[in-house]
């Protein structure tokens, strides 16, 4: 699944860039010409292809680079070198073999000052880390990549690889999303997915692995529709220069998938898939979990059929691991050679070293005495000019900063500005359906008694007519009681409109008297049937328990209702997910109450739903976090009520119990008016 990091290296070591299907042309022309860089860059180039399909070939051109280059002096090839040798002895078991290289590269880039590779060498120990399940040291070697590639510039070009930082921190995060998978599985979501959004900005998201770790976290986490989601963004972007290992790793992803649902036919059909490409690519890591797999299925359903896959499995196991002691003997005998070519070279450096200080002595003593005679002449006026030069550049350099702080301060704000609005038009979009069942009793009140009021002028008329003047003071009577009808249900139409256009209007920021027990209640109306609209199945039972006593407080209503709906909204969206799962005897509830105290106001939201795990209790005010699936929550509702409570000089606290519901309680300070 990694990335063939060796591949691009090409554009930097060679003048032509020769893609994998022409491998045959450029062994030809490794051995033809002199020992000399572009030979050796040959070699490298060959090795970095044959990494991750032969790692055995990708080990003997590795080794005959390094040698070269180290004959020649040419210690950009020697250090990639070592982390080619790294890379193939971490396909082929050599744990630590890898790692001595790995180090050995590291510490060479360091040697030449090179901040680019030598951030590429350090995630690159990471990944043999990695490959070789130790997780915990991985993390270490990825994190410490990651962060100083983040304090490189953001037009930065790095490393043999010519990676934009952009494009490094995408890897970065790719991977340690991956090492994540064993332990931490919602730190494995967030790096994956900070990588896949920056895929997403570079190549529109074509990049297959981020899809894939995806995928293997939701598995893990039996959310199985999740893990379909990402494994079919990785179908979709397989393309021709996709690494065939990714491909066959995607489908063997959608195989275990399919054997945790027990949908054996789905899970034989795509295990055969990424089979068949293992087997023409000779990916012996994927021959054997697809094997393996296959070979678990059909235990289940054809023991017979079985038997083969189990000895594919075996077989393969023991390629993978049979030839160790050779490959240790091997490798050692090849550190020994390479320590023998370290002790000739130090002693050739050190009579180089030898012969040059000699020459810089002499030339230093002549140059120390013209300094002494010129020195005093123009010493004063080189220091003017240096400090001069300096504080100018500091000046441009913290302007430059001052301005970029302002223009991200005013894209901060913006972005903030965006979000509440777009939350705000999120919670009216909800009360819309809820707001017209209510309009509507008030409406059909003042249109059935106008009906009546018309038809009792009628009969009073009449009555006239005929000289009854007491029955037409009667009729006249009951028109009044229905005008005064009229007249208080057109009051509370037009209260309801007035309260859905606070809620729509930007807030004023200003306290006004509001009586919290109608607020509370209305909202509990309107959220009930704004859900009730969308999902005509649904039902719960509402409870409510004002206490009067407590009056109006100041509050900025507009704010305060924003919170209550949220909290109300939330609590039927968690008990009809519970109804949906057709529990025994469950009937939804939801509950509002409020209560005065000495020197506190409560107001409780509480629900009989499937409650909040423990394990996330801490998090739910933070943004952007949401347990609702992708599409239905911002993550911004319990954040900006944890706000604007504490706007109000109050205090919002939630008390759950997993599988039987939760319980939100404002507590706002009572002052008096």
């Amino acid at each position: 699944m990694k990335k063939i990091v060796l591949l691009c290296l090409l554009s930097s070591l060679l003048s032509t860039k020769p893609h994998a299907q022409d491998m045959d042309s450029v062994t030809q022309l490794i051995y033809n010409g002199p020992d000399d860089t572009l030979k050796v860059q040959r070699l490298l180039m060959v090795s970095g292809i044959s990494v991750y399909s032969k790692p055995d070939s990708g080990l003997e051109y590795a080794r005959h680079a390094l040698h070269l280059s180290r004959v020649i002096k040419y210690r950009l090839g020697e250090a990639v070198g070592y982390s080619l040798i790294g890379s193939c002895l971490s396909q082929l078991g050599d744990y630590p073999g890898s790692l001595s290289f790995g180090f050995k590269a590291l510490k060479l880039f360091q040697e030449l000052n090179d901040t680019g590779n030598t951030i590429l060498a350090t995630e690159a120990i990471g990944t043999h880390y990695r490959d070789h399940g130790d997780f915990k040291q991985a993390l270490v070697y990825l994190l410490k990549a990651y962060r100083l590639t983040e304090t490189l510039r953001s037009d930065a070009i790095i490393g043999f690889n010519r990676e934009t930082k952009d494009q490094c921190l995408m890897y970065q995060n790719a991977e340690i999303g991956f090492s994540y998978l064993s332990s931490h599985l919602d730190s494995a979501v967030f790096y994956t997915k900070k990588s896949y959004q920056i895929d997403l900005k570079l190549a529109n998201g074509e990049w297959i692995y981020p899809p894939i770790v995806l995928g293997k976290a939701y598995s893990t986490l039996n959310e199985f529709d999740s893990a379909f989601h990402f494994y079919r963004l990785g179908l979709a972007n397989i393309f021709e220069s996709t690494p065939r290992n990714d491909v066959a790793d995607n489908y063997i992803g959608i195989a275990e998938v399919f054997e945790k649902q027990q949908l054996y036919d789905s899970c034989i059909f795509y295990a055969k898939k990424g089979l068949e490409i293992c087997e023409n690519i000779s990916y012996q890591k994927g021959i054997y979990d697809a094997s393996g797999l296959l070979a678990a299925v059909y235990e289940k359903i054809n023991p017979v059929e079985s038997i083969k896959y189990y000895k594919l499995n075996k077989s393969t196991n023991d390629s993978l691991y049979s030839k160790d002691k050779e490959r240790q003997v091997q490798s050692f005998t090849f550190a020994e050679q390479l320590q023998q070519q370290e002790l000739q070279q130090k002693l050739e450096q050190t009579e180089f070293v030898y012969k040059n200080r000699l020459k810089i002595y002499i030339l230093l003593a002549g140059l120390l005495l013209l300094i002494v005679v010129a020195g005093g002449l123009w010493r004063k006026n080189i220091y003017k000019q240096k400090s001069f030069a300096l504080l100018q550049k500091q000046k441009q350099e913290i302007d430059i900063q001052k301005a970029k702080a302002e223009k991200t301060l005013d894209e901060l704000k913006n972005t903030q500005s965006q979000l509440i609005q777009s939350e705000k038009m999120a919670s009216l979009g909800e009360l819309t359906a809820g707001i017209a069942h209510e309009i509507q009793n008030p409406l059909n009140f003042v249109n059935n008694f106008s009906e009546v009021s018309n038809e009792l002028i009628n009969e009073m008329n009449e009555e006239l007519s005929k000289g009854d003047i007491q029955e037409a003071k009667a009729i006249s009577s009951n028109i009044k009681q229905n005008l005064e009808k009229i007249n208080h249900h057109g009051k509370r139409a037009d209260a309801i409109v007035k309260g859905m256009l606070q809620h729509s209007r930007a807030s004023s920021g200003q306290k006004e008297l509001t009586d919290i027990n109608a607020l509370c209640d209305e909202y509990l109306r309107l959220a009930y049937h704004g859900l009730r609209a969308k999902d005509k199945d649904f039902n719960a039972r509402l409870e409510s328990d004002f206490d009067t006593s407590i009056g109006k407080i100041n509050t900025i209503p507009q704010d305060f209702g924003r919170v209550i709906l949220n909290l109300i909204n939330n609590a039927l969206y968690v008990v009809n997910e519970k109804q949906k799962q057709n529990v025994d005897a469950y009937e939804a509830a939801v509950s509002v109450t409020t209560k005065k105290l000495s020197d506190k106001i409560l107001i409780t939201v509480s629900d009989n739903g499937n409650g909040i795990p423990q394990k996330i209790v801490d998090k739910i005010f933070q943004p952007f976090f949401t347990t609702k699936p992708a599409g239905q929550g911002t993550g911004l509702g319990l954040s900006l009520s944890y706000d604007i409570i504490k706007a109000h000089g109050g205090e919002i606290k939630v008390e759950s119990k997993e599988g039987e519901g939760s319980e939100f309680v404002i507590m706002l300070p009572n002052t008096p008016l």
